[in-house]
């Protein structure tokens, strides 16, 4: 099973959000900030008192000590850092994983094409920009939960190298388990809705798959077929 290692992961109470990416818990008995790597808006995940896990990251010029990487959901673990996305995908590239792309040999990550850095290149023909998804509401992963002018601009490049020849692909990974559908955000971002639904239509392919916390991995779990644009 494809999974990633998140570290020695201590169990604290979410308090507030201070700013984009400082919040404050209660680890211990005691408040303390801690670092949020992700700058989407989790308004449903970051309520006062839910459970959150975090890693412990000392070093002589953070402001904190500690990453939070998991929030609860009652009782289903969230990952909020956005870094496991691609770490994750770059795992199952490496372990070749991802079955419904072609044959490669050479991955190549933060791929510069155009005015985008895209996240992953495969032997110079195969693109793939990766999105990490927080958001599930009755069963459905959404995405994105904030306005996102970068996403469209990273679709509306796969778009492009489409028509040069490549082989493109959005890979969206649900940061949780609890999801059985995916659609677009539309209420939230309908420029980008529309571009995926333009995507789509043009020929990049659309891959969804949720992962799950087990211990200290977050494992890639499964594919998710129902895509509703």
């Amino acid at each position: 099973m494809v999974s990633i290692y998140l570290g020695n992961l201590l169990r604290a109470q979410f308090i507030e959000r201070v700013n984009r990416f400082v919040c404050t818990v209660l680890l211990d008995g005691n408040i303390r900030e801690v670092h949020l790597h992700d700058p989407g808006r989790l308004k449903e995940l970051l309520v006062k008192g839910v459970p959150v896990l975090l890693r412990e990251e000392p070093g002589p010029h953070r402001r904190t000590h500690y990453d939070m990487v998991i929030i609860y959901k009652n009782s289903t673990p969230v990952c909020c850092d956005s870094r496991v996305p691609n770490q994750l995908t770059k795992r199952a590239l490496q372990d070749r994983a991802l079955p419904e792309l072609p044959g490669y040999h050479k991955i190549i990550p933060e791929y510069s094409f155009q005015d985008s850095r895209l996240d992953f290149c495969l032997d110079n023909r195969i693109l793939i920009e990766v999105k990490g998804v927080s958001l599930v509401r009755d069963d459905r992963a959404l995405f994105p939960d904030a306005p996102t002018s970068r996403g469209r601009r990273h679709l509306e490049t796969l778009i492009s190298a489409t028509h040069q020849g490549y082989t493109c692909y959005v890979l969206f990974l649900v940061q949780r388990p609890d999801a059985s559908t995916f659609s677009p955000n539309r209420a939230t971002d309908p420029q980008f809705a529309v571009t995926l639904q333009k995507a789509a239509q043009e020929g990049v392919n659309l891959l969804v798959y949720t992962s799950t916390l087990q211990g200290t991995h977050i494992h890639l779990k499964e594919k998710i077929t129902s895509i509703i644009l």
